[in-house]
């Protein structure tokens, strides 16, 4: 077998310098790396076991040809590969990154994005069921300055205030019809309301999203399913896994409880996150893939958080 060892008679192109100026690239590196990467939630258990990784360096020597692209993967594989992603020191790998192209870069660019599966209980019953959640975690060291970005992206249902307005009306007016110069009797109303005929209209759902965005205060690995608890019991209405049949029912009577449109769903979550002091700055996007309509509606909120 040949020995396929670094050999200094080997050219590197990247080294390359010539008295040519060249425009300085803002960030240049590799994106889609697979990585063996472990995510545990506070009480150990897995939740992710996969990421994919995107690293870019900036490459400020105007004199240079490229930037040492292996160093950047090399030292992905060293820092993460089937690491536990809450005992890596990421301010020391970005401050790496950026010192592994020997003066060519000033700044380095890490992201991080993997599929939570998140252990989530019934409302009512005993089951439980997994949950997806897609995530990314994004590290920049600009001039030694490391600031870390959170983006996580939750599922829920809603239900239109409008849509169940009306189908109580259209309830109201075919219960007006059904007894109107009748006698009534509880058991004879309670009859009627538990029958097929009482179901005149159903007010229209959705599956749901919120896409939360957050700027945490250090490089260390936040509790995700803090956050996800944080968004689910704020909104009221997470999508559910396994459920039996009070769940299903508990559900329903939730979505009625908790009729939104989309301006409800993003301050509802404005006011929670406003709370969230592992964070600086928060930006929440949320779409109702409507049933109604074939377009969605959407809506957009920002915040800072004053720390305590």
């Amino acid at each position: 077998m040949s020995n396929h060892a670094f050999s200094p008679s080997l050219p590197d192109i990247a080294r390359e310098s010539s008295n040519t100026i060249r425009p300085r690239i803002d960030e240049v590196g590799m994106q889609g790396i697979a990585l063996p990467l472990t995510i545990l939630d506070s009480k150990g258990t897995v939740i992710a076991s996969t990421a994919k990784a995107n690293v870019t360096v900036s490459l400020d020597d105007l004199h240079a040809k490229g930037i040492h692209m292996s160093r950047l993967y090399n030292l992905l594989q060293e820092h993460l590969s089937n690491k536990i992603l809450g005992n890596i020191q990421l301010s020391e790998l970005m401050d790496t990154l950026v010192s592994s192209q020997a003066g060519l870069s000033i700044s380095a660019t890490l992201s991080l994005q993997f599929t939570l599966t998140v252990s989530r209980p019934a409302l009512i019953s005993k089951t439980a069921g997994y949950q997806h959640y897609d995530a990314a975690l994004t590290l920049k060291n600009d001039e030694g300055k490391i600031r870390t970005q959170l983006r996580i992206s939750i599922p829920y249902s809603s239900t239109c205030p409008c849509s169940a307005s009306l189908s109580r009306q259209a309830l109201a007016e075919a219960f007006q019809a059904q007894f109107e110069n009748k006698p009534l009797e509880t058991s004879m109303i309670s009859e009627w309301l538990a029958s097929k005929q009482a179901s005149i209209a159903t007010a229209h759902a959705q599956r749901s999203f919120a896409h939360i965005t957050l700027n945490l205060i250090e490089s260390r690995v936040p509790d995700f399913v803090d956050i996800i608890d944080l968004a689910e019991n704020t909104l009221a209405t997470p999508l559910q896994t396994a459920v039996k049949r009070e769940d299903e029912q508990e559900f329903a009577r939730r979505n009625a409880q908790n009729l939104m449109f989309v301006e409800d769903a993003v301050r509802r979550l404005h006011d929670a996150l406003s709370t969230y002091f592992h964070a600086t700055y928060f930006h929440v996007k949320v779409e109702h893939q409507e049933s109604l309509h074939a377009h969605d509606a959407v809506a957009e909120i920002s915040g800072a958080i004053n720390s305590r």
